[in-house]
């Protein structure tokens, strides 16, 4: 209640707002001038741009204290993984590979990061202190691991190709035991686990065309929550779990952001204009929407 209030006084004022977006702040990707930059988007449907470098900045997503921005950014060259301190306004450099770095995740305590790096010939789900510290290969497979999420449970969440198709695997923290959670024809991509812990939110090509899926943890049936001709990807819980934020388009021109109840109902666009991406919501705002 007391971050609603917050945001509440954070509105646009009478005249300027465009949208009603979600109940929470959303972190994303917008492409202008032929450059990506953090924005923000506020439950009034306002929109605040983060970071404005020459270079691509990408995929954000918030540390569980709110503190830090965890993402991904083409200021040295090829992706890497880069945090933003929001209380010092300072910027940090974690990873240097010579590969691409990215697709950072959180864990539930925020002490560590986990994400995606092919510095040891294919793409392998790695994890790291928030300094960048102590970092560690915890998938070792020959196939190609991606899309880590840290559950609420405290699991690593991913999807590894097994014999041409991606599936959802989970692993502890420390990379020992490996469970394979879905089968079956067509490719399940981003799984995110909900926060009470019950069902899997994911995207993928089932049914064909790329789109929103939940699924109970451990009966493998997949429920439809989209139905659409463009590509519907990347989707996340709200913290709470009542709603769905999530992208779609033909990954050209046309990108946009949207929210939906949990259910799929109540679906609305959040963007209106440009090309956006990598939506994640925001559990507490308070030292972004101070700096925003």
């Amino acid at each position: 209640m007391r971050l609603r209030i917050f945001l509440a006084l954070l509105m646009i004022p009478a005249g300027c707002a465009t949208i009603q977006a979600g109940d929470f702040p959303i972190l994303f990707t917008k492409q202008k001038n032929n450059s990506d930059h953090i924005f923000l988007i506020l439950p009034g449907g306002k929109e605040q741009q983060v970071t404005n470098h020459p270079a691509k900045d990408s995929s954000p997503v918030l540390s569980p204290d709110g503190r830090m921005i965890a993402f991904t950014s083409e200021r040295v060259g090829w992706w890497k993984i880069w945090v933003n301190d929001l209380a010092s306004g300072s910027f940090r450099q974690l990873t240097n590979a010579g590969s691409a770095e990215y697709a950072p995740a959180w864990s539930p305590a925020g002490d560590r990061i986990a994400f995606v790096s092919s510095r040891d010939g294919n793409p392998e789900i790695y994890v790291m202190d928030p300094n960048g510290d102590h970092l560690r290969n915890l998938t070792n497979n020959p196939g190609n691991d991606n899309m880590p999420f840290w559950g609420p449970d405290k699991q690593l969440y991913y999807v590894s190709e097994i014999e041409g198709t991606y599936q959802i695997m989970r692993t502890d923290p420390d990379g020992g035991a490996k469970t394979q959670i879905t089968d079956g024809p067509g490719n399940k991509l981003m799984p995110q686990l909900s926060p009470d812990g019950r069902e899997l939110l994911f995207y993928g090509d089932i049914d064909g065309n790329y789109e929103i899926y939940r699924m109970g943890i451990g009966d493998n049936q997949p429920r439809r929550l989209t139905q659409d001709p463009l590509m519907d990807i990347r989707a996340r819980w709200s913290p709470d779990g009542r709603q769905i934020v999530f992208e779609r388009g033909d990954k050209r021109k046309n990108q946009h952001i949207y929210i939906m109840d949990a259910d799929g109902s109540h679906l609305r666009r959040l963007t209106l204009t440009d090309y956006n991406y990598a939506p994640s919501f925001v559990a507490e705002c308070q030292f972004l929407c101070q700096n925003n």
